[in-house]
């Protein structure tokens, strides 16, 4: 797509919706935004869903709003999981199929159309802060995406260089004494962020380092008495109220919408995923269904939880409906949105079956209450499981010898999924960085 061709394109996608919640936003200011995630928080990691860990305020907002139980993330893995949350498709269609390195050549390509660009589109101020993930050229970071502002990492807090970012220039190298205080750096940014732009709506993408390693906490915040592992999850939630604690002191309480979920399952045996298979790379469960929660005082009912599957890539419909804002209609969007289920009455009628990818090969496949494996990662199965997850979220029993007509059209449905993935070819390059290991991770 041409820069002329796609500045007009953008212009025009503040076109109305023809829903009535997308009407009504046209209507009248639509809401701040405000999308808060983390690096491999675990399903059950937040108290909301059982934690050990006290994460009040988070736990506030499903007391206030709603949280989903059973909300999928598109992708095993970081920069592919981002991806997909950010341009409401499947992340093979992004080009990005697994995690990005330090150096690497690619990252999210130029013409593809983020939640951000949607909202500008519509009028809203935005801002990225923490780890962004989609690769570390000047063209692939967020103000070339559709940010107005940007205070964070290119990468995870393990990969080197470990460098913080304000808009496209370097201003920091983080470690040592640097490190400990980072998301507080970031959480006062975005605080000013909201009070610069507290007259017009803004959407505001927060990405939390946090729990994904390193972890590295201000001295006053670990707590003896609990593993580093649980003192993160205390300090991330104590972050978080500062910005939730902004919206709710200063007049914006009823006109902000605040989401808080995770870019995929755990990377460490601390994070609780209340016994369902599988952790980051794995699209067992465990590995893939991660917190959501939505709070929006007036709008989204308080005190409720929605049982019906979402994922990640039904993000950018979603919001895009609720502020008023047009889809792109030039290209595949894999999501649908869920608004009516999240204002209304909780109901998510899937309008498609649900598939995981790893690199071009399909992994599993969701269809109502089935889901089928036919890989794990880059290997496929010796057979398919079949589980009802519904019933069977552990996926401990294979059901796939009692029901071989669903497994025989689920494989069907696969085949033909398989036809659109492009083949994924191998891309060499060297780390000369003594510092790192081949994969970019700084050496211990």
């Amino acid at each position: 797509m041409s820069t002329s061709h796609r500045r007009d394109f953008l212009m025009g996608m503040a076109a109305a919706c023809a829903t009535p919640i997308a009407a009504r936003a046209q209507e009248q200011r639509p809401p701040n935004i405000i999308w808060i995630w983390c690096d491999n928080l675990a399903y059950a990691d937040l108290g909301c869903y059982g934690g050990r860990v006290e994460t009040p305020n988070i736990d506030a907002l499903t007391k206030e709003g709603v949280r989903f139980t059973q909300y999928y993330v598109a992708h095993t893995v970081c920069s592919p999981s981002r991806a997909a949350l950010l341009t409401g498709r499947q992340p093979f269609r992004c080009g990005i199929v697994d995690v990005l390195r330090p150096d690497g050549p690619s990252g999210l390509p130029a013409d593809e159309i983020t939640i951000a660009e949607v909202m500008r589109g519509r009028g809203y101020a935005t801002a990225a802060y923490g780890k962004w993930h989609l690769g570390d050229r000047r063209e692939y970071l967020p103000l070339q995406h559709g940010f107005d502002h940007w205070l964070g990492l290119p990468y995870s807090m393990d990969m080197l260089p470990t460098l913080l970012y304000n808009d496209n220039e370097i201003v920091d190298r983080l470690d040592g004494d640097h490190v400990g205080d980072v998301t507080e750096r970031m959480i006062e940014d975005a605080i000013g962020f909201m009070d610069s732009h507290r007259d017009e709506p803004f959407f505001m993408y927060f990405s939390h380092t946090l729990p994904h390693p390193p972890i590295n906490l201000p001295e006053k915040y670990e707590n003896p008495d609990r593993s580093l592992y649980e003192n993160a999850l205390a300090y991330m939630d104590e972050q978080t109220g500062r910005i939730i604690d902004y919206v709710d002191a200063n007049g914006l309480r009823d006109d902000t919408l605040i989401i808080f979920s995770s870019d995929n399952g755990p990377m460490l045996n601390d994070g609780n995923t209340v016994g369902m298979r599988g952790r980051i790379r794995d699209s067992y469960e465990g590995g893939i269904r991660v917190p959501l929660i939505a709070r929006w005082p007036g709008e989204v009912p308080p005190n409720r939880t929605i049982d019906d599957p979402a994922i990640a890539y039904d993000v950018l419909p979603t919001l895009a409906e609720i502020a008023g804002a047009k889809l792109p209609n030039d290209r595949v969007c894999d999501g649908q949105s869920v608004a009516g289920a999240l204002m209304g009455d909780g109901v998510i009628e899937r309008e498609a079956p649900m598939f995981w990818v790893y690199f071009d090969n399909v992994t599993a496949m969701r269809d109502g209450d089935w889901k089928l494996h036919v890989a794990h990662r880059q290997r496929a199965l010796d057979a398919p499981e079949l589980y009802n997850v519904d019933a069977d979220p552990n996926e401990e029993h294979s059901l796939t010898d009692e029901h071989p007509e669903i497994v025989d059209r689920m494989l069907k449905a696969i085949a033909e999924y398989s036809n659109q993935i492009p083949k994924v070819w191998s891309l060499q390059y060297p780390v000369r960085d003594e510092a790192k290991r081949p994969s970019g991770v700084r050496r211990e």
